[in-house]
């Protein structure tokens, strides 16, 4: 089942990669900050980029659906204390 899962994905990075539209353009963009990877400036994206935000997109959306906001506040608020870091 992994397997399957992983090729879907790449499939998709696959996709996203070779589109030439605007909306295209608009989800590089926004996967490649999501994964924090830097990226050469003569290049404006990488498919490992795009697959490491895609990975963050949907961990991220998996979240939101689990909790509400104040819910990840108070999960913030709590690691703040922890690290002893004032928000």
């Amino acid at each position: 089942m992994e397997k399957l899962i992983a090729s879907y994905a790449c499939t998709l990075v696959w996709k996203i990669a070779n589109d030439n539209s605007k909306n295209a353009q608009t989800i590089r963009e926004f996967l490649v900050k999501l994964s924090g990877r830097l990226v050469e400036k003569k290049k404006k994206f990488t498919a490992p980029a795009l697959l490491a935000g895609l990975h963050s997109f949907f961990t991220t959306m998996d979240i939101l659906e689990l909790y509400d906001y104040e819910e990840l506040l108070n999960i913030k608020n709590e690691l703040h204390e922890l690290m002893h870091v004032k928000s």
